[in-house]
């Protein structure tokens, strides 16, 4: 993990990484199904489908698809505040394909800040469960080794534009 820490403080999960990349740019890049499209996701369950209203009260609803046929994951998240280019505040839900929240999982209210060091973006990703067994049952499904992967697909997306 490069550049990266994760740590857990109760019920929040908190992973933090700097990108050799402007804020502006990173911000950017997580507005966008066009762009999301090319790095969200572990590489074997990249993003398959995605639609997103970025805006607050809007929603993104996006599919994972894994290596076996059938493999999906539907999420649907919904934003709460978007302060461009510091922060996005969202709910993230586990859903089906129509949008419907998956109440048997784990929800989060997750928010990403943005900050300028030195021409680079450190990220700070913050979740916060419901309690600490939720986090934990998203730690045995292994939420940290998927969102570094994701992490690393965006360091190398940032490095191509």
């Amino acid at each position: 993990m490069k550049n990266q820490t994760v740590e857990t403080k109760g019920r929040e999960l908190i992973f933090k990484r700097t990108f050799d990349a402007s804020r502006d740019l990173v911000f950017k890049v997580y507005t966008s199904c066009e762009h999301m499209s090319n790095w969200w996701g572990p590489r074997t369950w990249p993003i398959a489908e995605c639609t997103m209203d970025f805006r607050e009260g809007g929603e993104w609803h996006y599919c994972l698809r894994g290596p076996n046929k059938g493999d999906e994951s539907w999420g649907k998240a919904i934003y709460k505040e978007i302060a461009k280019p510091e922060k996005i505040t969202y709910e993230d839900y586990f859903s089906d394909k129509d949008g419907n929240i998956n109440n048997e999982m784990p929800g989060m209210h997750i928010t990403i800040e943005f900050h300028d060091r030195d021409g680079k973006t450190e990220m700070v990703s913050t979740s916060i469960l419901e309690n600490e067994d939720e986090l934990n049952r998203l730690l045995e499904m292994g939420v940290v080794e998927g969102f570094t992967e994701t992490w690393d697909r965006l360091e190398e997306y940032l490095n191509t534009l």
